[in-house]
């Protein structure tokens, strides 16, 4: 049977009573319709995104709410996906780096992030990391499609960032490592657009496991106000 891929945007009353609230926020995760509940930073404060059979049963579900609504909600957006553009990745990729003694390979896909450091750039995978002798334009042709650029000097697996943040016109990006990386101007639109876009399944199970991934539907909004 089809069903319609739903995207909420939900804005709450921080007046209302915190532990209610806090109790409704849990109500929403829980729900058998919702794959994913994310808590933002921004306009809105929690991005659903779900399944539902029939526009009649989304209508249906939002009376059944409607008491909750009105008690913790102030604004609440929704958008029906009308299209999706699924990615398929390749076989995994390696590539050899210095290690004690001598090379080492490793997964393309084990790399968090890469930060440029002059003529070097400094490869970060989980607790480790190594200086290799490359431009930065030559280490992306040993990436893939699950890395994005956030500006000339660094680049980070799509996954391994936590939430977005804007502030005063600017955007940064904070790792799940803890640290913060700026994102130029000018990639933003396709850091919004691959991640806003992302639907392969790997990333729909790693976010049902990680709580307030503050980043991946909210780009449906900040889309939106791109043109703003």
């Amino acid at each position: 049977m089809a069903e319609l891929d739903v995207i909420v945007c939900v804005a709450f009353d921080h007046r209302a009573d915190a532990d209610g609230l806090e109790h409704f926020k849990k109500c929403i995760c829980r729900c058998d319709c919702v794959d994913v509940a994310m808590e933002v930073a921004g306009t809105f404060d929690m991005i659903v995104q779900g399944k539902i059979a029939t526009l009649a049963d989304y209508t249906g579900e939002m009376d059944r709410i409607r008491p909750q609504l009105a008690r913790f909600v102030t604004r609440i957006e929704t958008n029906f996906v009308a299209k999706k553009i699924e990615r398929h990745c390749k076989a995994e990729k390696f590539m050899w780096v210095p290690y004690v003694g001598g090379r080492k390979q490793i997964e393309v896909g084990m790399i968090d992030k890469v930060i440029a450091e002059g003529d070097y750039m400094r490869i970060f995978v989980r607790d480790w990391h190594c200086l290799v002798h490359l431009t930065m334009r030559a280490l992306c042709e040993h990436l893939d499609a699950r890395f994005i650029q956030l500006h000339r000097s660094a680049i980070v697996r799509i996954d391994f960032i936590d939430r977005l943040m804007h502030h005063e016109r600017r955007w940064t990006a904070r790792l799940r490592d803890g640290s913060q990386q700026a994102v130029a101007k000018s990639h933003v639109p396709a850091l919004l657009d691959l991640m806003a876009h992302d639907s392969s399944t790997d990333q729909r199970k790693l976010a049902k496991h990680v709580t307030a991934v503050e980043a991946h539907d909210e780009l449906n909004e900040l889309k939106l106000q791109k043109g703003h």
